[in-house]
């Protein structure tokens, strides 16, 4: 099950823990449930700042349990992804770094005028990278730039906290003391109460170090008001702006005056007003949340307003009203909150043998029991340029893709499963959508991620490369339509084919139906990029795809034949044909317009 974790900040700009719900699902009505729970739990105040990513279910559960509050989405995991998106749509180095910089740049802008000028600038840099553009400018920009673009986040009271690293921080943290994800909730429960008990120590060490230690770099007149008083981070990031006075002065113009309105402390501008009369900087210019170094309650909150007396005599009024099975049961429960140690939850002492259970300790994988996260889409992109071992940005020969994966036939191409101690026979999945002529050659079947990457996850795991490198696998197709695509001109009748071809080959994650593999297209692409032979089977129609340039391997031995099956109209699949099975033909195409060495 997912585990929600909701992280607060302290004004010593320590992280800590708010909330934690384990939840059925990652869905909008399991997040507002969560996030109710946290609500009800808060006396005072608003929350006016939320930093999340952009999990659309979390978002729109914030949206409805804290309206008034501004949503920011983390600079940290955009950045990622865009850079992510640069590596797999621009090909040149120098152009990716270009990209990148601009979009630095824009992003940090100070304002809107700032923002459109520097948006213009990016806009002629991408100006041949369509692609790319149309998705930072569809997919960030447009729904989203008031949520991370400094021009607008500088507006909101963050506190600096413009990114989700406090929350993955803290959360690697629980995921070590965890060690595994298989845990009963006492044992979770647990852990998770010594943590924040550590956590809570730590807090109160640094309230006290603000509180006590003299800095003497403060000790100037300047801060006279505040040691003691405020957080000593507080006065880290006054000093800094005291250090911008002797550049900025008294011009709000040059001083922007942006720690004012995201931290709620004085400005270079105001610090140097200060200074001019001289004066100390009054208390009442740092925002009241600098100013919490203890976790008890301010006697200017008022709390004699705070009160159990309702909830006590409703829970009076229904203990008079219950049997005396149900008072013992509701007596039960207040004295385990009367007396936290009388509290009846414990661990199991034994484990409880139930009937028809198979004898012998249940053997659980380190994948059912482990912490880990599934990774995000911009890791996928760095692991897939990583296979390549080189730069995204360069075009890979054979000689290289030689390094990833050896060249021998088809039988030791990549690994598969022992059949040897299978004592039935086995029901290969999928067999009855290949021709019966195939069937008895066959040796085995596996299947591959149904995202609508399928195509190119069965060619990445032919070759070696493991099928979550689906995105290299892409990426090379790419380079390979653009290195020769006067040659695919020919070949698919038209420049406009060609293009529109490209254009389906980039995807993200999920691939709609438009970006699906298609053949016979992608089955010369594939053999030519890679220098394989590809046979395509289905109930259709089955083809062998040669490559269009490179001649055949001179020994038998040593030709690489990799097998796919397009199966239930929508998905494709790896296919292990054994030694020497026959081949289906190769299409005219392929004798019309391949090179002469290839024919060979």
């Amino acid at each position: 099950m997912p585990l929600l974790e909701i992280i607060g900040v302290t004004s010593t700009e320590m992280a800590f823990c708010v909330g934690f719900a384990y939840l059925q699902s990652e869905r909008v009505d399991n997040f507002t449930w969560a996030l109710q729970m946290v609500k009800e739990q808060i006396t005072s105040g608003e929350v006016e700042v939320i930093v999340t990513d952009r999990d659309l279910a979390l978002m729109n559960a914030v949206e409805n349990v804290f309206p008034k509050a501004v949503n920011l989405l983390c600079l940290f995991h955009i950045c990622k992804n865009v850079k992510a998106k640069c590596k797999m749509t621009v090909f040149s180095k120098k152009k990716q770094v270009q990209i990148m910089e601009a979009w630095e740049a824009l992003i940090y802008s100070y304002d809107e005028a700032q923002y459109y000028m520097k948006l213009a600038i990016f806009e002629g840099i991408c100006s041949s990278c369509s692609i790319f553009y149309h998705y930072v400018h569809e997919q960030w920009l447009i729904p989203h730039k008031e949520r991370f673009v400094e021009a607008w986040t500088n507006r909101v009271m963050h506190f600096g906290n413009t990114t989700t690293q406090r929350v993955e921080s803290a959360h690697w943290s629980l995921k070590r003391i965890l060690q595994d994800s298989i845990g009963d909730i006492c044992s979770v429960w647990e852990t998770i109460n010594s943590m924040i008990v550590l956590q809570h120590n730590e807090i109160i060490a640094s309230f006290e170090k603000s509180i006590i230690q003299k800095v003497h770099r403060y000790s100037n007149r300047l801060y006279a008001n505040l040691r003691g008083v405020v957080s000593k981070n507080a006065i880290d990031h006054i000093a800094a702006e005291y250090d911008r006075v002797k550049y900025v002065g008294i011009d709000q113009t040059e001083c922007r005056c942006t720690i004012r309105t995201t931290h709620g402390l004085p400005c270079a501008c105001e610090i140097a007003r200060y200074s001019m009369i001289p004066r100390s900087i009054p208390l009442d210019a740092i925002h009241g949340w600098w100013s919490k170094l203890t976790f008890h309650v301010d006697a200017s909150s008022q709390p004699s307003e705070l009160s159990v007396k309702h909830e006590i005599d409703i829970i009076v009024k229904k203990f008079e009203e219950l049997d005396v099975p149900g008072k013992i049961s509701l007596k039960g429960k207040l004295r385990e909150i009367a007396y936290p140690s009388t509290m009846s939850m414990f661990p199991p002492v034994a484990k409880v043998k139930t009937k028809g259970a198979k004898k012998g300790k249940s053997k659980v994988s380190k994948r059912d029991k482990s912490t880990k996260r599934d990774p995000s889409w911009w890791e996928y992109v760095d692991a897939s340029v990583r296979c390549s071992g080189t730069n995204a940005c360069s075009t890979i020969d054979t000689s290289k893709v030689e390094k990833l994966a050896p060249r021998p036939s088809v039988q030791k191409l990549t690994p598969r499963p022992s059949i040897s101690k299978v004592q039935q026979p086995r029901v290969l999945l999928f067999k009855d959508w290949l021709p019966v002529e195939i069937h008895k050659f066959i040796d085995d079947i596996i299947d591959v991620g149904d995202d609508g990457n399928c195509g190119y996850r069965a060619v990445a795991a032919l070759l070696g490369m493991g099928e979550n490198c689906w995105a290299f696998i892409r990426q090379q197709c790419v380079i390979e339509l653009q290195e020769f695509m006067s040659h695919y001109e020919l070949l698919f009748g038209g420049e406009n084919y060609v293009r529109q071809l490209i254009h389906n080959v980039y995807v993200e994650q999920v691939a709609s139906k438009d970006n699906w593999m298609t053949l016979p297209e992608m089955g010369y692409v594939i053999a030519s990029k890679f220098n394989v032979v590809v046979v395509a089977l289905s109930l259709n129609q089955s083809q062998t795809y040669f490559p269009l340039r490179s001649p055949p391997p001179t020994s038998m031995s040593d030709h690489r034949v990799i097998v796919i099956a397009f199966v239930n109209n929508c998905h494709f699949v790896q296919v292990y044909l054994k030694s020497y099975s026959p081949i289906p033909p190769a299409s005219n195409l392929w004798k019309n317009y391949c090179n002469e060495e290839a024919r060979q």
